[in-house]
């Protein structure tokens, strides 16, 4: 789903407010935030994997592929049989021995069909296909530097393997034929592949691990009508007989197989330029004007990292696609990234530009991290997606502002202690199972929360300085975490082993238990803490560098740095007065579980604090049931707009409508009106219509238009139809609803064509229900025969096969028809309803919405 992160997280926001609790212990690394529970990752939707697993039972040691072969070059000349979903390729590979001379090549081809093999030449008449490599036997032994040119002549067809549950990645097909003989309406034919992390070996023959690399070139053919795109510059396109055309691609600079990629089919394409080099941006077709905004700040992302990282971008383009039924989320594939459509939107749908930041700048810095750096083996892939989720954080906080940045740090440690609690390992596992269990939150989420650590434990300066001089030593090659230290080791000088040994090497994460207490007396300060992450099986003592912030009672306050390094201890402070606060880790750095019990009385000096991080000021919010007069009034004017909108869920639920329509004169920013215009509906429908008449005049965002003339309607009908009267060309599924269901309150404004033209007939599944909702309502006060003629259409597939995803679409015709069904005074009309909603759950071929719908209607249905 692509909405803009502020509102997501004023979304979240407003079911953590409404589980408040009354529990008296903060814990300060976990703010409880209702609804976080997946994290979104680079290729991947990441759901925790809630399995236990046996620390006694331990899958064998995983080292890392041994390189017998250096793979210098890859060149590739391939066309596609649709109808049979197959390859044909020429693949010529130019090879070296590493170091030990050699009597055999093994190459990674999966299910290929081997037509001839040349060696240098020379025919190869013997050799094994063992229908996973090819093995060959070379006429004399090659040694080091003496080079070998392999020619493979073959075709694949491409299939997946079983995989895990739960893997991020859902097929290891590697190339995948979209609606091939184009038959599905709505779904264009393509072709794209996805090689991580061993799958591109199903298309193309290679040497397919992470730690070896090569440069490349792609010849395609395909129909004149096709697009093509592939890694590196289109150096020729060239006509064929037939309607036909072979586009060449070419990459001059080494990378590992699993990065290479192609795709085929029809897009817009939108370019941009950085420094000179083309940044692409290719998209479904229609969707040409709103590219920029889709993949918003990429030439300005590019240009901070280089600079950030003191290391230019090295690579010659650097293009994004969309494609169809992506089996992932995104793909860092050099210099080509692919998206799943899930990122595309219209311009105008969105609160604010930059909705999809996140995913663009984890991919992109996957090309310092992952590409010009790759992990040596999938037990270090952290070093290559630690580093791209940090990517996010970096961004945020440059772009934004920092608060952005502890936000998204929040989702990061939500997803990490929801997989830690039940399935915890090392950082750098070497002893995973599958290659799809270590795309986990531990590889991404943790590793990017350790890079934080890491940066404040050397400060900015060092931090990238130490990842430019890694990235100095490493580019082109592969590299393992002990590297990175060395490089943090050499700029700064310091000896890190014990904070790369405790994060990378050991499993889970500190538990402190903290109480604090003032002796009078003696004029002290003593704060005790225990570490008991050992009850969780993880390492009995970590040490931390740890900051506690002091609140006294003149309002200052005072910064101790400690380090914890045994199981207890207990720092003792001189004060002359008992503080006001005491908070560990205030700027919320610490990968750690706190739990500290604090007084009442300590809950507003936080929660007003704006010294404290984001996170402790939620927390300390969660525990307070009321707000105090004082402290209401000063949160309604807070800078953060996260506590501005915990203000406004917090009023909503108490039905204070004067302070909310107060609150949407003095509060400037669009999202804080749209949040409460959303909040103030349901509770004062003419104050709605107030702050909804005020944002028609100042947006053309979507969200917002729909949600502001849904509030006039509720109140004002004719106003809402003259209001709706400027967006009747745009093209917005909400839109077209909210028109849809203003008509209906209405009456006669529009005819039954209006909702049975192909524009009805594709309205996205998210605005179905409320589209035939408002069908039925219109028809409730119609002939017969339009009654009849409209539910005709309802029970057809008119509304369902328009789509390429049609497999929920009835069930939101049923959930929409029930509306009316239920208010519904005509009998004769309510009978013709259930007999259509019968008929149609007749149709449904999906168990579980059966059941739903069969658990919910009960005797309603037949």
């Amino acid at each position: 789903m692509t909405i803009h992160f502020k509102i997501f997280i004023l979304a979240v926001i407003a079911a953590f407010s409404v589980s408040c609790s009354s529990s008296k212990k903060a814990v300060a690394s976990d703010s409880d935030l209702d609804g976080m529970q997946h994290v979104t990752l680079d290729t991947m939707m990441v759901h925790p994997d809630l399995s236990t697993t046996s620390t006694e039972d331990l899958p064998p040691y995983k080292a890392a592929e041994e390189r017998t072969w250096d793979l210098l070059h890859t060149s590739l000349d391939l066309s596609f049989d649709w109808a049979k979903e197959t390859v044909k390729g020429k693949a010529t590979l130019s090879l070296t021995p590493i170091f030990y001379s050699q009597n055999n090549l093994h190459i990674d081809a999966i299910n290929f069909k081997v037509n001839s093999i040349h060696v240098d030449g020379q025919p190869v008449k013997t050799f094994q296909n063992t229908g996973n490599e090819l093995i060959i036997p070379l006429s004399s032994a090659y040694k080091k530097g003496q080079k070998l040119t392999v020619i493979i002549d073959y075709s694949a067809h491409p299939s997946a393997s079983a995989l895990n549950p739960g893997d991020a990645i859902t097929s290891d097909k590697g190339l995948f034929f979209i609606d091939p003989q184009d038959t599905i309406p709505g779904l264009p034919m393509q072709i794209w592949s996805q090689g991580e992390t061993t799958n591109n070996s199903r298309w193309y023959p290679t040497l397919d691990q992470p730690n070896e690399r090569g440069t490349q070139d792609i010849s395609l053919t395909v129909a004149d009508s096709m697009m093509t795109l592939s890694n590196g510059l289109l150096v020729s396109s060239t006509p064929l007989p037939g309607g036909m055309r072979r586009d060449l691609w070419k990459l001059d600079l080494p990378h590992a197989p699993y990065l290479a990629m192609i795709a085929v089919g029809q897009w817009d394409k939108v370019t941009d330029y950085w420094r000179g080099r083309p940044v692409d941006y290719y998209v479904d077709l229609g969707y040409g004007p709103s590219a920029r905004a889709i993949f918003a700040n990429t030439p300005e992302m590019i240009e901070f990292f280089s600079t950030r990282l003191g290391y230019e971008f090295v690579w010659p383009k650097y293009s994004q696609i969309i494609v169809k039924d992506f089996v992932s989320g995104a793909m860092e594939n050099t210099t080509a990234v692919v998206f799943g459509d899930f990122i595309q939107f219209h311009k105008d749908e969105i609160i604010e530009d930059g909705a999809n930041d996140y995913i663009v700048a984890h991919e992109l810095f996957h090309h310092w991290f992952g590409d010009l750096v790759t992990c040596e083996s999938w037990a270090n892939l952290t070093l290559n997606e630690g580093f791209a989720n940090y990517a996010e954080y970096l961004w945020q906080e440059y772009k934004y502002d920092r608060e952005r940045a502890d936000i998204s740090r929040i989702n990061e440690l939500s997803g990490y202690f929801d997989q830690a609690a039940y399935a915890s390992h090392p950082l750098i596992h070497y002893h995973y199972g599958d290659d799809g269990e270590m795309f986990d939150a531990h590889s991404y989420n943790k590793g990017g929360l350790v890079l934080h650590m890491l940066r404040d434990l050397v400060g900015d300066e060092a931090f990238f300085a130490s990842l430019q001089a890694y990235l100095k030593e490493h580019a082109f090659k592969s590299a393992e975490v002990d590297d990175l230290r060395q490089s943090f080791e050499e700029i700064t000088g310091r000896d890190l082993h014990w904070f790369f040994d405790q994060w990378y090497f050991s499993e889970g994460h500190p538990v402190l238990d903290v109480s604090h207490a003032y002796d009078a007396g003696q004029h002290k300060l003593n704060i005790a803490i225990a570490q008991t992450q050992e009850e969780q099986g993880f390492r009995e003592v970590f040490t931390l560098p740890l900051e506690i912030a002091i609140f006294h009672q003149d309002s200052s306050i005072d910064i101790q740095r400690v380090q914890l390094d045994k199981k207890s201890q207990t720092f003792s402070f001189d004060l002359n007065a008992a503080p006001l606060a005491v908070v560990i880790d205030p700027r919320d750095i610490m990968l750690a579980v706190v739990n500290h019990d604090i007084p009442s009385t300590e809950y507003p000096i936080r929660v007003l604090s704006s010294n404290l991080s984001i996170n402790h000021r939620l927390s300390a919010y969660r525990l307070m049931e009321e707000l105090e007069p004082t402290v209401l009034s000063k949160l309604m004017s807070d800078t953060s707009y996260t506590m501005r909108a915990m203000v406004i869920s917090y009023l909503a639920d108490k039905e204070e409508v004067e302070k909310l329509y107060e609150l949407s004169l003095r509060d400037n920013d669009p999202e804080m009106q749209f949040y409460i215009l959303e909040s103030l509906a349901p509770l004062d429908k003419w104050k709605a219509k107030e702050i909804a008449l005020h944002l028609l005049d100042s947006t053309d965002r979507v969200p917002i238009i729909y949600s502001s003339l849904k509030a006039i309607a509720a109140v004002d009908i004719d106003e809402a139809i003259h209001r709706i009267a400027h967006y009747q060309d745009n093209p917005s599924p909400a839109i077209y609803a909210a028109q849809a269901s203003i008509y209906a309150q209405k009456g006669n404004v529009v005819t039954l064509d209006y909702f049975t033209t192909e524009k009805a007939s594709k309205i996205s599944e998210d605005y179905l229900e409320e589209f035939i909702g408002a069908m039925a309502l219109y028809m409730s006060g119609q002939p017969v025969a339009v009654q009849d003629e409209g539910l005709k259409i309802i029970d057809s597939d008119f509304y369902i096969r328009s789509v390429p995803d049609w497999q929920y679409r009835r069930f939101y015709l049923i959930t929409g028809l029930l509306k009316q069904y239920a208010a519904e005074e005509d009998n004769t009309y309510q009978a013709k309803l259930l007999k259509t909603i019968n008929s149609l759950y007749r149709k449904e071929t999906n168990e579980y919405l059966k059941g739903v719908l069969k658990d919910g209607l009960g005797d309603l249905l037949d």
